[in-house]
C-alpha cells in the first residue's frame, strides 16, 4: 500500500527553453544599428522584404487543388473503365 498515492498529485515537469543559435553581440548590434537610423531618420529600404509565410501557404493551397468538376468527370472515367473491364472478365 505503499506505492499508492490518493490525495498527491505530481508536479509538472519545468520548461527551460533555450535556443540553440542565439549570438546576443549580433542581436546587441542589430538592436544599435536600428536605434542609430531611427535617430538619423534613415529609411528601411535596405531591409529584405519578409512576406508573410500565412499568405504563401494560403495561395499555395488554392492553387493545388483541383477543381470539383475535373475530378468528377476523371471518377467517372475510372469507374467506366472499371465496368468494362469487369464485363470482359465476367461475360466472355
Amino acid at each position: 500500500m505503499a506505492g499508492f498515492k490518493f490525495f498527491s498529485i505530481p508536479k509538472p515537469k519545468g520548461f527551460r527553453y533555450k535556443p540553440i543559435y542565439y549570438n546576443e553581440q549580433k542581436e546587441e548590434m542589430r538592436e544599435r544599428e536600428e536605434r542609430i537610423r531611427k535617430e538619423l531618420g534613415l529609411t528601411d529600404k535596405d531591409k529584405p522584404f519578409v512576406p508573410s509565410i500565412r499568405g504563401q501557404f494560403q495561395r499555395a493551397r488554392k492553387i493545388s487543388r483541383p477543381s470539383s468538376g475535373q475530378s468528377n468527370i476523371r471518377l467517372l472515367i475510372i469507374i467506366a473503365i472499371l465496368l468494362l473491364i469487369s464485363y470482359f472478365v465476367f461475360f466472355r
